[in-house]
């Protein structure tokens, strides 16, 4: 079959690349409409009962889209309440902002006539020391605003922002730096899921571009120490540039949007996408050194060679269309795109690249069988030590791999969105000081259905604040029980709820009529029949953030559902810890599917199931001393290490190359010593440097702004180079300890003057 794709392209090479360049143009005019995302609600799935819930409560009860800006000095002073004022008021006139809190516009309640007075704290004009002493006092008996807008020791003051959710995040948080720079000065960081959601979309836009120009150049570097020339360069880069013009440009005209870990997807493409071509075009040289003319080369590349490259990309096309089975979005959308560019890169090395060979003059053999260069001499010197010692190999290779599976069974689980920035970066310190000094930056919402003008459900609320506040992790927790008991306090003198129904309502209307309605808004709806009670809570590890949600469900159903109808429990927390069983359960189903793919396609291909499951017992060990490792080192999987697997087994098939080339030498009468030295020298000198070049290309990565992809790219490059060693060094002594079924019939490619076999060991000086 592919000696024919061959012939095609040897036969009809301008009608081809005529083809390919319309094609090419039409797609990648798609890539303008590629848009970025950065929103951790987007990695949750659509049909997530805790996503649709946060997305009611954001529509009733806003605040759920808040930034906190907080702010460092003497707060307690009238030059510092004049700097929170005006800053106050120019986040206030942002087109972006609902509503800002700040310890500057806060409104007091007090009696008058039976009827609420609510007056603002500070009055306009100079700040005057009393107000700044009266606010002192009234915000640090409130249990609204307690903790919230200043410091216990009085040093850090927050300024609290509802973004709009149709709000442009990495504008409008650039605004509210810029904002704190201009009205405060220094010491102002940022946090919140909106600033986090910018910071990602910034990195984007900084490392896409930087990663990709970088990996295709390391790429191409590496290309170039094997082949020597600039058409081996040129002609496998022209493949992957091909796949990942055609991958990029479909997404842009079906609308996806590239996000933290889709952005690895370039580097993918660039760094798997090159093998198919570099084996071909390593095969094609070997047979012009060995006296082959041009098209009979090309022909022996693509029949011969070309199973190994056709199964290599099954391969890899199967272990990223098994992402296809998760059920986070943006897995799901790298799968399918990665997927399309391996098809692409593929068809480009048997059908592109052969159609420019035939256009263009025979090419000096990159390799020169008698003056063999240093790596041919190494490679040779491999199959002897190989051989050798094949049993002790064998036996290593076993040991490691106990390690390994044990070191698997201590592997973690992580979906913090703080993690995926360096813990030094200004990023975490934001979250860090804002978690350290006002008690979170991140949020759970217990959304409660009843009746919330029955004093037992109002104390229910309380008594379950009361309980959350000492959970460790949690600041503060604020519901219409707290509004209420202000309200009580203002009328009263006393802190304290109602005990009465019609005393609920009556204060509850006496504050609808007197003040903002934004302060009764966030945490009960018109009808008085929905609550929002809103708890702040620190950013955490996924594990101890799984047991602290648990211990809220529980205080929740144990304290506030027995007085109310329905208690659900959502935010953003709850949506990252949904994350975690989704990584995991994504991880075993796609890794199954891949597997079992790739051992049908090995088995089909090569006609026999022993060597279909010999193809992918190198991946399972390969992907066994990943999590090993993981385990060992204590990296945790996230959205974005849950793709080795899969990206393991598409860059992980080298094995495959030999067997196919031992196989094609047996076949032809050499011995098994004989075909094991050729395929090291043929196949694993392109293996070889295949691995190098991929392993340089996901280097790129290590100057990610995203600390997962980091992570990611490291693991990468321990995946490629073991899967090599086990291609060039395990696999080996395995084939010498189990001879493979060959077959009797020569191959049809074998040359009429003698057998592969005969040739190449006649142009390497040695007996056949």
């Amino acid at each position: 079959m592919l000696d024919g794709l061959g012939r095609f392209a040897i036969r009809h090479p301008v009608w081809l690349l005529t083809l390919s360049i319309l094609l090419t143009l039409l797609l990648v005019a798609g890539i303008p409409r590629l848009a970025l995302t950065s929103s951790v609600e987007e990695l949750v799935p659509s049909n997530s009962p805790a996503k649709q819930l946060l997305e009611e409560v954001q529509k009733q009860f806003g605040g759920t889209n808040m930034v906190v800006l907080a702010v460092q000095g003497d707060i307690y002073t009238p030059a510092s309440f004049e700097r929170l004022r005006r800053l106050t008021q120019a986040i206030q006139a942002m087109p972006d902002v609902e509503r800002v809190l700040s310890v500057a516009n806060v409104s007091r309640l007090e009696s008058q006539d039976m009827m609420l007075n609510v007056s603002p704290v500070l009055a306009d004009g100079p700040v005057q020391p009393a107000e700044v002493q009266a606010a002192r006092a009234y915000v640090a008996s409130n249990p609204l605003y307690r903790g919230r807008l200043v410091s216990g020791d009085g040093h850090y003051a927050a300024v609290i922002v509802d973004l709009s959710p149709s709000a442009p995040t990495l504008s409008a948080t650039a605004a509210l730096r810029d904002a704190g720079r201009k009205y405060w000065g220094s010491g102002v960081v940022l946090a919140g899921l909106p600033y986090l959601n910018a910071e990602v979309i910034r990195i984007l836009n900084e490392t896409i571009p930087r990663e990709t120009a970088l990996a295709a150049l390391i790429i191409a570097f590496v290309l170039f120490l094997n082949f020597r020339s600039a058409r081996g360069v040129a002609l496998p880069m022209l493949s992957v540039l091909l796949a990942l013009g055609w991958s990029l440009g479909l997404a842009g005209w079906l609308g996806f949007k590239l996000g933290m870990i889709s952005s690895a997807l370039p580097v993918v493409v660039l760094a798997v996408g090159n093998s198919y071509a570099l084996h071909i075009l390593n095969r094609y040289y070997h047979e012009l050194a060995v006296g082959e003319a041009k098209e009979k080369a090309i022909l022996l590349a693509m029949g011969q060679t070309g199973v190994g490259v056709l199964i290599s990309a099954l391969a890899a096309s199967a272990g990223f269309l098994a992402l296809m089975t998760s059920q986070i979005p943006q897995i799901r959308e790298f799968g399918l795109l990665t997927a399309l560019g391996i098809v692409v890169a593929f068809f480009a090395a048997v059908l592109v690249v052969p159609a420019i060979l035939a256009l263009l003059g025979t090419a000096r053999p990159a390799l020169d069988l008698e003056r063999p260069d240093g790596i041919h001499r190494r490679m040779e010197r491999l199959s002897t030590w190989v051989e050798r010692h094949r049993q002790a190999i064998l036996a290593v290779s076993a040991a490691l791999l106990l390690v390994l599976a044990w070191g698997a069974t201590h592997g973690t689980v992580e979906t913090s969105v703080s993690a995926y920035f360096p813990k030094n970066g200004q990023v975490r310190r934001g979250i860090d000081r804002v978690d350290q000094v006002f008690g979170g930056s991140q949020t759970i919402n217990v959304v409660v259905d009843g009746d919330l003008k029955n004093p037992r459900l109002l104390r229910s609320l309380q008594a379950f604040s009361r309980q959350a506040g000492k959970l460790e992790g949690v600041g503060s927790v604020v519901s219409v029980a707290d509004v209420v008991e202000q309200i009580h306090h203002a009328l009263t003198g006393h802190w304290a709820l109602p005990t009465q129904r019609d005393a609920v309502g009556q204060e509850l209307m006496l504050f609808q009529m007197s003040a903002d309605p934004q302060d009764l808004k966030q945490f009960m709806d018109e009808g008085a029949t929905k609550a929002n009670v809103v708890v702040q809570v620190k950013d955490m590890p996924s594990r101890q953030m799984g047991r602290l949600l648990d211990q809220v469900q529980r205080l929740a159903d144990g304290l506030i559902a027995p007085q109310a109808q329905r208690v659900q429990v959502t935010g953003s927390a709850v949506l990252l810890n949904e994350l975690t069983s989704m990584v995991t359960h994504d991880q075993l189903v796609s890794l199954g599917l891949a597997l079992s793919l790739v051992f049908v396609f090995n088995a089909l291909l090569l006609g026999s199931a022993w060597l279909g499951l010999m193809g992918i017992i190198p991946l399972i060990l390969t992907i066994a001393g990943q999590f090993g490792l993981m385990g060992l080192a204590g990296i945790p999987l996230d959205v974005a290490t849950a793709l080795i697997a899969a990206v393991a087994i598409g860059v992980g098939d080298y094995t495959i190359h030999v067997i196919v080339r031992y196989r094609e030498e047996r076949r032809d009468g050499a011995s098994d010593s004989n075909a094991l030295r050729t395929a090291l020298a043929v196949s694993g000198r392109a293996v070889l440097f295949n691995s190098l070049s991929i392993a340089s290309g996901f280097a790129a990565l290590f100057w990610s702004g995203f600390v997962p992809i980091r992570t990611f790219g490291g693991l990468m490059d321990f995946t490629v180079l073991a899967t090599a060693a086990g291609a060039l060094v395990v696999m080996p002594a395995v084939l010498l300890s189990r001879p493979l079924p060959v077959g009797a019939t020569p191959s049809e490619a074998s040359s009429p003057e003698g057998s592969r076999a005969e040739k190449t060991a006649v142009a390497e000086g040695r007996r056949p």
